[in-house]
């Protein structure tokens, strides 16, 4: 079931032509229990997120996008800093602190692991879009509905047993802080405008978190387009640069 790739009749019998809903709570349980065997994560139920204990500053955090909202959804997955606050439109700073808070501030899903080509302006074409064969959307994607559960049922199984696959080979690659500011360098250079913003915002909290200060400030100026950064972040990340890191760049995490 890990593998199988459904043809393009085949997949639209059974999660196309339908407007039977996959209802959550039908496949939940199975994630909380293959994250809590693999990566000893626990359920937040409030914020239908799963996360790990803290540990150097940090916990890993899975949660899935775009369910009931759209016709597939996917896992996305990646780390959330106690030290990496946001900033409201009252200037004030928002920590992710509390399981009520988590958030996901350095990210990955499917989608970077596997090459897979779209249409620039629409997404995937017609034929990609209703065809598994040619597309890697439905091969690690998890479909909202159905004309058969149990079969879907297995199918989603097997989702998301290779998107634990791609976790663990992205957690082999993300040992210490400098392995986040390395892989947000990459992305700042690829993605686009709004989500560039928010990888320089945490990035800046990377730096200074290292006890890079003047770097820190180069790239949050970058995030406000060289306007003046709001002084309350300013004065965080000079407090943060200041202290002692509690696992620096060669250290992990």
């Amino acid at each position: 079931m890990l593998n199988m790739i459904l043809t393009k009749e085949e997949y639209i019998s059974y999660f196309c032509d339908t407007d039977a809903y996959i209802k959550r709570e039908y496949y939940e349980r199975y994630i909380t229990r293959r994250l809590a065997e693999e990566f000893d994560m626990k359920y937040i139920e409030k914020r239908k997120r799963w996360c790990t204990e803290w540990k150097n500053n940090r916990r890993f955090v899975v949660e899935l996008e775009g369910c009931g909202t759209a016709f597939h959804s996917f896992l996305r997955w990646g780390f959330n800093y106690d030290f990496i606050p946001d900033i409201n439109n009252a200037k004030k700073l928002v920590w992710h602190r509390t399981d009520n808070s988590v958030k996901i501030q350095v990210d990955d899903s499917w989608h970077r692991h596997v090459e897979h080509t779209k249409d620039k302006e629409w997404g995937f074409t017609e034929e990609e879009l209703h065809n598994p064969e040619k597309c890697m959307f439905f091969r690690f994607e998890i479909p909202n509905y159905t004309s058969d559960i149990e079969f879907a049922l297995k199918y989603i199984y097997g989702v998301v047993e290779q998107n634990i696959l791609f976790m663990k080979s992205w957690l082999d690659g993300q040992k210490t802080i400098d392995d986040a500011i390395q892989l947000l360098i990459k992305r700042i250079g690829e993605d686009p405008v709004w989500v560039v913003r928010y990888e320089q915002h945490v990035l800046a909290f990377l730096y200074a978190k290292n006890q890079n200060l003047e770097t820190a400030m180069s790239t949050m100026m970058k995030r406000y387009d060289g306007n003046e950064i709001p002084r309350v972040i300013v004065k965080n990340l000079t407090q943060l640069a200041s202290v002692s890191s509690s696992f620096g760049g060669d250290e992990k995490a």
